[in-house]
């Protein structure tokens, strides 16, 4: 008999179980090669589906019996059967394979607590159920029994070599068990992503992966890069030749196959065309499979994926974040997206910081399915000083993990480097770590600004602070301020604009950027300013740190308040950036004494430790990489127990990293003997891993007349596949508020909700200048 797996909607066709099992093998086995994992991969997708091999789940399937989506568990059969057949053996090493697939299968419709919260053992609640079982193992082993066996063997012994590299790279039983955890994700993601590739074919009757020949990309793309180096050779000032020197030093190492590097790049270095260039020569010497760009902040991303896609072509390039979608015309075109999205299956890929990490960590299986894409990569990640306090410590394990498991080589970009590998999970640098190797002289070529301390025991008040600032920026001609709130930007706006206003003969082009403004709104401010600052027009931007990291502009003078050594230095890249005031400019470094950061813990602990960097003396220029190793040092000494990612629901204290490895916490409190097993809470550490603390709410606002056009189409639109089109095509109109800001203004009748959630701003509630604005209540008085 054949069993059904799937009936196509447009015309019937059915496919049959064995084949589903078959196709899902097939596609697994060729994710899994690239950790070297290709026979356990493949009995992964022979197994996954085994419970579908019944009569039960075929009348389901068609439509007999009154089974409800979901009554029949199909999942537990593959991993029972693989389970059993090691335990037959008696070899150790089968069981503990068997077990590693048998969990895989189990879970690849959803992550699993492997001790569940009232103290049951997950797995053996899962592989004890026998319902249906004796009908689906016995047609399971007349079409694989032979295979089966030899593939176990096969996948025994893959599974113990990798298991023996990680053994190689773990400092104790944590980190052990974290990294087999990684393992069995990444495992689960070549499941997911092989099944339900497979599942999408046969529904759309296409072919949905993928298919290029990397070689010839890579082979494209440097054809690309150096006809750009070649342009750029024909400038002989010292800038361009030290940004050619960088490059070349890029290039020369690629010599050899690199774990983990640094690169150390002053910014204007051209950093994101050398990183490009040693990621090309890598894929090409050593037939990486994937390049990916990582970056924290949109500016950057969206500034830097035109350079990569003018080496790539549109092709062969994915630029994954929400403001991508925001932008595409037609359904053809989003579905397309959406299903490169889904796979990160194009050669070269940029996607944001959040991405990266969900792809690692976050529950859903749609970011677990990307994860096996960060195999055999080239992986950059631009701005890395950017990871989140809590997510520290797991980002160095997974750093470690896709490079010396996977077989990546990971990069790690920034001018201010933090010292990962002095941290209670370090990165496992590689012993030629630095890719340019001595960068002191490209620091001191590249030296365009100074930092000047004006941090004062009392601190500033708003109107001190901005006295200061007008006094700069009449030296200057421009000036940038960089606050820490949104409180703080909205208040030194208004006393500069007073002063501005009353100073007619000096009248600069004043404007404030901060998150209370809709993306487009802070876009179009952004170029204004750029545009009058090339024509040497006067110009005063007061801002919080969205500006900081990435924007190509450059200003006189900067003015930063306070916050951690890197911030500085980062905002000290907007001051003559690219040497066109012919000298070192001033960065001035200030404690507002009016700025409200007591609920911003990680930035007032930058604070204290910035303090004490520019309170020893010890440093001359404190913007050197020195200056940054010894305040990273510091920082993350100070900072230690807030980089485990803690997280306490009230019941039991625990961290994400305890979560995904020894769960001791759930051993402990119920007094369970170890499991055989590691006994990771995946779906418990899913559910509640947060790359960016998300307590806010999305609202459409009235900025312009697109936007009011669109807003418009909201309130008449009754069909909800069009009102998902326009709420997408709104989304560069959207601020989001925290919780007493959407409080307030549902209060004051300023918002409309509609029926799915969405929420539209009225008139009269958004400022031309400060964006989101309550009457007579200041937005500063509620967000920070």
């Amino acid at each position: 008999m054949e069993y059904c797996a799937h009936i196509r909607e447009t015309d019937n066709e059915e496919q049959s179980v064995r084949e589903h099992l078959l196709n899902t093998a097939a596609l697994a086995e060729k994710y899994a090669d690239s950790i070297g994992m290709k026979s356990t991969g493949r009995l992964a997708g022979l197994n996954h589906d085994t419970g579908k091999l019944r009569s039960a789940f075929d009348d389901y399937i068609h439509g007999i019996g009154n089974y409800s989506r979901g009554e029949i568990d199909h999942s537990y059969a593959g991993a029972k059967y693989i389970y059993e057949l090691a335990l037959k053996s008696g070899d150790k090493a089968y069981v503990n394979t068997a077990a590693f697939i048998a969990r895989t299968v189990i879970s690849h419709h959803g992550l699993q607590d492997w001790l569940k919260e009232d103290g049951n053992d997950c797995f053996s609640e899962r592989i004890s159920k026998d319902e249906g079982y004796e009908e689906a193992s016995a047609a399971f082993r007349e079409y694989f029994g032979e295979e089966i066996d030899v593939l176990l063997k096969q996948a025994a012994g893959e599974y113990c070599s990798v298991r023996g590299r990680i053994e190689a790279i773990s400092q104790n039983a944590r980190e052990f068990a974290f990294y087999l955890g990684m393992l069995e994700r990444v495992m689960e993601s070549v499941l997911i992503d092989a099944d339900r590739t497979d599942t999408a074919d046969f529904m759309s009757n296409s072919h949905t992966e993928m298919e290029y020949e990397a070689s010839r990309v890579w082979e494209s793309m440097n054809e690309k890069i150096q006809e750009k180096l070649a342009g750029f050779s024909q400038k002989t000032d010292r800038i361009s030749r030290q940004r050619a020197d960088i490059s070349e030093r890029c290039a020369a190492f690629a010599d050899h196959k690199a774990d983990v590097c640094r690169l150390i790049v002053p910014t204007g270095g051209g950093k994101t065309l050398s990183s490009m260039r040693y990621a090309i020569e890598c894929c090409r010497e050593y037939g990486m499979e994937r390049i990916f760009y990582i970056a924290p902040f949109m500016s950057i991303l969206e500034q830097n994926s035109d350079v990569i896609r003018s080496l790539c072509g549109d092709e062969f390039f994915l630029e994954h974040h929400s403001n991508v979608i925001q932008d595409i015309d037609t359904e053809d075109e989003l579905r397309e997206y959406e299903l490169r999205a889904e796979k990160w299956d194009k050669p070269v890929i940029a996607t944001t910081m959040v991405q990266f990490l969900n792809a690692l960590f976050l529950g859903k299986t749609t970011a677990v399915r990307r994860m096996h894409r960060l195999c055999r990569a080239v992986i950059i990640i631009d701005e890395v000083q950017s990871v989140p306090l809590k997510c520290v410590n797991m980002f160095n394990m997974a750093v470690n993990f896709l490079a010396k498991i996977c077989g990546s080589t990971v990069v790690l970009c920034s001018a201010t480097q933090p010292v990962f590998d002095k941290t209670e999970y370090p990165i496992i640098f590689d012993d030629r770590m630095d890719i340019i190797g001595d960068h002191t002289e490209d620091f001191r070529i590249f030296k365009r600004t100074e930092l000047i301390s004006m941090v004062t025991p009392k601190g500033y008040t708003y109107d001190e602070a901005a006295e200061l600032c007008y006094e700069k920026y009449l030296e200057r001609g421009s000036l940038l301020l960089v606050v820490n709130t949104k409180a703080a930007a909205s208040a030194m706006f208004k006393l500069l604009k007073d002063r501005n206003d009353s100073d007619l003969d000096n009248k600069a082009y004043l404007l404030h950027l901060s998150t209370n403004m809709c993306p487009q709104h802070r876009r179009t401010v952004i170029e204004e300013a750029r545009k009058r600052l090339d024509l040497k027009e006067k110009v005063i931007c007061v801002t919080t740190q969205l500006i900081e990291a990435g924007v190509d502009i450059s200003f006189g003078c900067v003015v930063r308040s306070l916050a951690g050594m890197d911030n500085a230095a980062q905002a000290a890249g907007r001051c003559n950036r690219n040497d066109e005031f012919g000298e070192v400019c001033p960065v001035y470094l200030i404690n507002l004494r009016d700025e409200n950061v007591g609920k911003l813990k990680e930035i007032k602990a930058a604070q204290d430790v910035s303090r004490c960097i520019i309170d020893s003396g010890k440093f001359g220029d404190l913007l050197s990489p020195h200056t940054m190793e010894m305040y990273f040092e510091k920082y993350y000494l100070q900072s230690k127990n807030e980089m485990r990612y803690n997280v306490n629901d009230g019941n039991s204290p625990d961290d994400l990293i305890d979560l995904l490895s020894l769960d001791t916490n759930r051993f402990v409190i119920k007094n369970i003997k170890r499991l055989k097993y590691c006994g990771q809470a995946f779906k418990t550490a899913g559910r509640k891993f947060e790359v960016i603390d998300n307590n806010t709410s999305g609202i459409i606002v009235p900025y312009d007349d697109d936007a009011n056009t669109l807003i418009s189409m909201l309130c008449s639109e009754n069909d909800p596949k069009v009102f998902a089109e326009i709420a997408r095509k709104a989304q560069k109109y959207a601020v989001n508020v925290y919780d007493n800001m959407r409080k307030k203004l549902l209060d004051i009748g300023a918002v409309t909700v509609y029926g799915n959630g969405i929420m539209v701003l009225h008139d009269g509630f958004y400022d031309s200048e400060l964006g989101i604005t309550v009457d007579g209540v200041p937005p500063e008085a509620l967000i920070l």
